[in-house]
This record gives structure tokens, sequence and C-alpha cells, in this order.
């Protein structure tokens, strides 16, 4: 016969069960919580989180650059002009490699060369136009570079064309030998260039007058 034990074992109440089994849960969501495991909710959406790494954030600094590529704008120069000499004259445009047909033109003015760079594009804007020492000069078109070459290192030279003005720093003004000159119409920079005789010196003599873009309006 068996006898009862004088301190019968006590079973835990159900209320005490549930509470151990929610701390237990709670602290194991909030351990999962700190090294992101949290699993998604079942809508789909993200849980907050009380804390996240600085790694995870996008970079913090300044704005990033993006050089966005300048347009070739192709503006024909219609016009030329320089107040420190007078100069303010209309520019032309050729289609022609054509020696004569380039003379007969610079009897009307200045002359932009076919193959050199529009304004607003990279490379060289190569325009020439006729000096003449002459006392008495019928046409003063054969006069209209005559005073290019007192032009100094600093001063400004505008292009017009497309409704802009498109302004241009000399940097240098020098005599050279037309057989042995060579005009560089290569796609670097903003450049200008003005050729003129130079008819003191000789038949085969020119003044080169070069400048570069410092901005445009």
């Amino acid at each position: 016969m068996e006898t009862a034990s004088p301190h019968p074992e006590k079973r835990p109440s159900k209320a005490v069960f549930l509470a151990t089994t929610v701390v237990v849960f709670v602290m194991s969501l909030s351990a999962a919580d700190s090294v992101g495991f949290v699993p998604y909710y079942v809508d789909g959406t993200e849980p907050a989180r009380s804390r996240v790494a600085i790694s995870e954030l996008p970079e913090l600094g300044e704005e990033p650059v993006t050089q966005a590529a300048e347009p070739e704008v192709g503006v024909l120069p219609t016009r030329i002009r320089s107040s420190t000499i007078n100069l303010d004259l209309p520019v032309q445009d050729s289609a022609t490699r054509d020696i004569d047909e380039l003379n007969e033109m610079l009897k009307d003015g200045p002359v932009r060369y076919v193959d050199s760079a529009k304004l607003g594009e990279k490379g060289n804007v190569l325009i020439f136009g006729h000096s003449s020492q002459l006392p008495v000069v019928h046409n003063q078109m054969y006069k209209a570079f005559n005073r290019v070459p007192e032009l100094k290192e600093g001063d400004t030279i505008t292009l017009e064309g497309g409704g802009k003005e498109f302004v241009y720093t000399v940097r240098s003004v020098k005599k050279v030998d037309a057989n042995e000159g060579v005009i560089d119409l290569s796609k670097d920079g903003n450049r200008l260039t003005l050729v003129t005789c130079d008819t003191l010196t000789g038949k085969s003599a020119r003044f080169v007058l070069e400048a570069e873009l410092v901005g445009s309006y």
C-alpha cells in the first residue's frame, strides 16, 4: 500500500507558465533585432530598428558633381568687335577653300575659314581680313584688320552670333611667314585666331593673333 508524500510536488500554474513564455519570446526577439534578424511582418513591411550601422547609410558628403556634356552650339560668327582698336565689322562665312573665291569675299569684309570651329564649339575660330597701308583706299574693307596688330595680351575681342556674344582675351600677336606658318585647327579648347597681312614687311608676311574664350553672354 502506497503512502502519500508529506510534501506533494507543486506544479506551476498556467498563468506562471504563460508569463515565462512571453518573457523568453521578448528576450529572443530583442536579441534577434540587435543582429538584424527580425523577420518581416506578414504584410511585407520591415519592422522599425532601434539601431543602424553607419556603414549601412548612404555616403554623407558633398553633392557629387556631374559633368554634363556641353552642347555643340555651332553658331556662325556674324560680327567682330574690339573697342580697343575701334573694330566693329560684319563677318562672312565661307563655304570654300578656293583662294580666288576667298579673295573676292574679302572685298566685303573679314571671312571665317570653312574648316575652323563655329562659336560654341571646341576648337579654333579662324577669321582673316585685309590690311593696307596705302594712304588712299577706295574700299575700306582693305583696311578691315589694319589695327589688329596693335592689340596686346589681355585685350578683348568679341564675336557675335546666334544672339549671343563670345568674348576672347588676346594671348599673343606675332609676325609669321605665310610660307612657314601653320594655324592649328584641332578641336582643343575654345580659341580664336585672326590673320592679316603685314604689308610693310613683305608679300608673304602675316600678323597672327591668338586669343582664348573667357565667356559667352
